[in-house]
């Protein structure tokens, strides 16, 4: 009897774990998401495999990964710029969007001029990277902004934010796919012979409008993703909502690529 109550247990167990996993999965085409109400820190790299200074930005941008509030209370995103391609090397990530994101921070004022590599945390130039000044704009009391809610099911998109704070400037709903675990042997450029590696690369990126009567809630058809077109180890959705350029909160989760 005893036996078989313990097989009994450990059944139960299991079965209340593996639905505790099957519920926490998140794909591409399954995704639901929703943050605290805590604005987190948003941080964006604007880097590039044509500049010989962004691999040590790179590299302490991906050590996020081992932070246990990642996604949570950190969000760390590289966005490859396009303007470096002219000396001969093509980054395959770099798009012409993801650098008229960094000249829109510059014409917002929210830096003073564009380089690469450039860290803007929380729509604000930091340069405390430079100078290793890394814990101060970390650790700064965040403010309470309301919560954000996401779900994706098959291409269709819906999200809520739940705004505490008084500014009545629109907001856009912002979702990335994110890889991490990427590798590329660079040929050309101020990096030629390297092997590069690259986490919370922006691979995709969309944005939305609100609904017309109600200016925190989404409702969209996002654009299919085929992950063959990268070579990721890892991949994430990460969302988040923008008013006047200037990320306020977000939610993200690494993806289980075996689900449909």
């Amino acid at each position: 009897i005893i036996v078989m109550l313990l097989k009994s247990i450990c059944f139960i167990a299991l079965a209340c774990s593996m639905f505790i996993s099957a519920a926490q999965a998140q794909s591409l085409t399954q995704f639901n998401a929703k943050s605290s109400s805590v604005r987190p820190y948003f941080i964006e790299l604007y880097t590039s495999q044509g500049c010989s200074s962004c691999p040590p930005a790179e590299t302490w941008l991906s050590a996020f990964s081992k932070q246990t509030e990642l996604w949570q209370k950190y969000f760390p995103l590289a966005f490859h710029v396009s303007y470096w391609d002219y000396i001969g090397w093509k980054d395959p990530y770099g798009d012409r969007a993801f650098s008229q994101r960094q000249y829109d921070h510059l014409n917002a004022k929210h830096t003073g001029q564009v380089y690469t590599p450039q860290f803007v945390i929380n729509g604000q130039e930091w340069r405390g990277w430079f100078e290793r000044k890394l814990a101060g704009v970390l650790s700064k009391p965040q403010l309470e902004v309301g919560t954000l809610s996401v779900k994706i099911q098959g291409l269709q998109l819906q999200a809520s934010f739940d705004n505490k704070i008084s500014n009545t400037a629109a907001i856009e709903l912002h979702l990335a796919l994110v890889g991490a675990g990427l590798e590329t042997k660079v040929s050309r450029g101020e990096n030629r012979n390297k092997m590069l590696q690259h986490d919370f690369t922006v691979l995709e990126h969309q944005v939305f409008k609100s609904q017309p009567n109600n200016s925190n809630q989404f409702t969209a058809s996002i654009e299919p993703v085929a992950l063959k077109d990268w070579h990721a180890k890892r991949y994430a959705w990460v969302a988040w909502v923008e008013q006047n350029d200037r990320p306020i909160q977000a939610v993200a989760a690494w993806l289980d690529t075996q689900q449909p």
